[in-house]
């Protein structure tokens, strides 16, 4: 077929509309991405998107928040710290962010002590935070912290041989107050001989597996204290005293005597059943907010009173142990614990209950809840135990509940899942060919194909 000069003509006139409407819908397109802010994050774990808490605490900013970075313009995390403020200005227009760079400002560094690169004050007012390490869960918990009208405080019952918040040892909460200062909530202890009129701004009060009776007198403070609306974290203990049954039958519910034994323990190469595996968590924003197993060790079971009056408290099953676990109901020592058996009709078959949370509406305004948890053990939270499993997050979660800030009670720490692809000699060396040599041969071969088709024509 012999092209005329009026189809050649037609057939450029083709090739010009073409590469002007590609070059348009290229310009079109580049204009798009620069004023769409949209990102999608495509990853395993979806380690670059905030977390529905962070965004849920965005949306509900009240007032304007100051972020103020220090970081020179050379520093090899800059780029990693502009992304993950770039992800929270998508959510928010009241976060104000400023770099500072260290070298020309010291007068501002003296001001706010800053001690190394990379360092973040978030500011509201007179309010300041300082946020050190790269992650959503530090700089959320600045931003809350921050935002706060009052900061909650919680007391410490001592007296009585309680765990201190205070206490470095192995069975202390040091590393429990260190993570509840760092969102902003205030810690004290409080013994109620010396000092009997709890603080009006007590948020929560921590009974904390006291060893030693309680009096009388110190038993009405804290029931006067629940009469009123407070908020109770009571972490018990097989061995806790007895004379704080009062209390118990005042929430409606009655701790089962013995130990808790779990076989499962040996799983986790525990040869001991008194540690107790805890998988099984309620449909609650408390439970959801743990995302694995937590241990307890040497716990108690609890269960609801039965009683034929109405209870204005409403009870939850937190924490259930594994269906082959059981209450112990005879002395465990050293010496027999490899020889425990469940014995049917002595001892209380599993599962059961290792914590409770009650809640009630209080008479005040229905639109507010008393709340109450109850766990059955103490040691979970203890300085040797916390950093096992989801222990730190169940304590975190507990406390945030407690005291209302029930947005803060899961930000979930997101971690690089392993992408390194390892590959034999072999594949190396077939992926190192192909690409260096095949795929241009290829190439080469098709584009010569068709320009020898084209010219014999």
């Amino acid at each position: 077929m012999k092209i005329t000069k009026r189809v050649q003509h037609f057939i450029r006139f083709q090739q010009i509309v073409f590469y002007a409407l590609l070059i348009a819908a290229v310009v079109l397109l580049s204009q798009l991405s620069i004023s769409t802010n949209k990102q999608f994050d495509w990853t395993q774990n979806h380690r670059h998107t905030l977390s529905d808490t962070s965004l849920t605490i965005l949306h509900n900013l009240k007032d304007s928040i100051t972020i103020q970075v220090f970081v020179s313009p050379d520093y090899e995390y800059r780029s990693a710290i502009v992304d993950l403020l770039q992800r929270y200005q998508q959510h928010s227009d009241k976060l104000k962010i400023q770099f500072v760079d260290p070298s020309f400002s010291p007068d501002i560094v003296r001001q706010f002590n800053i001690q190394q690169q990379g360092e973040m004050v978030i500011s509201r007012g007179e309010q300041n935070q300082h946020v050190f390490d790269l992650s959503e869960q530090s700089l959320t918990n600045a931003i809350v912290t921050v935002s706060r009208q009052s900061q909650p405080w919680l007391v410490f019952i001592e007296g009585h041989g309680e765990r201190s918040p205070y206490d470095k040892s192995d069975f202390g909460l040091d590393t429990l107050a260190k993570n509840l200062e760092s969102q902003g909530i205030k810690l004290r202890s409080q013994n109620l001989l010396e000092a009997p009129e709890l603080p009006d701004n007590t948020a929560a009060l921590v009974i904390a597996s006291p060893e030693k009776d309680w009096l009388p007198g110190e038993i009405k403070i804290v029931r006067d204290y629940l009469d009123k609306g407070g908020n109770l974290l009571w972490l018990a203990d097989p061995t806790q005293t007895k004379s704080l049954a009062p209390l118990a039958e005042q929430l409606g519910i009655e701790f089962v005597p013995g130990t808790v034994l779990d076989p499962n323990s040996s799983m986790l190469g525990i040869q001991d059943p008194r540690f107790v595996l805890i998988t099984d968590y309620a449909n609650h924003p408390v439970g959801q907010a743990v995302k694995s197993v937590t241990l307890l060790a040497e716990a108690t079971a609890m269960q609801k009173r039965d009683e034929n009056t109405e209870s204005p408290w409403h009870y939850i099953n937190l924490l259930n142990s594994q269906p082959n676990a059981w209450v112990e109901s005879t002395p465990i020592t050293q010496a027999n614990l490899s020889q425990q058996k469940y014995n049917e009709g002595a001892d209380v078959s599993g599962p059961v209950s290792l914590g409770m949370l009650i809640d009630r509406d209080t008479d005040k305004d229905d639109s507010q809840q008393q709340r109450v948890a109850v766990i059955g053990d103490a040691d979970f939270v203890a300085n040797s135990y916390i950093g096992n499993a989801a222990n730190l997050d169940l304590g975190m979660a507990l406390i945030n509940w407690l005291v209302e800030d029930d947005g803060l009670i899961s930000i979930p720490i997101k971690t690089s899942i392993g992408t390194q692809l390892t590959l034999s000699k072999t594949q190396s060396i077939i992926i190192g060919f192909g690409f260096l040599f095949a795929v241009p041969l290829l190439l080469l071969t098709i584009g010569l194909t068709l320009w020898w088709r084209r010219k014999r024509r």
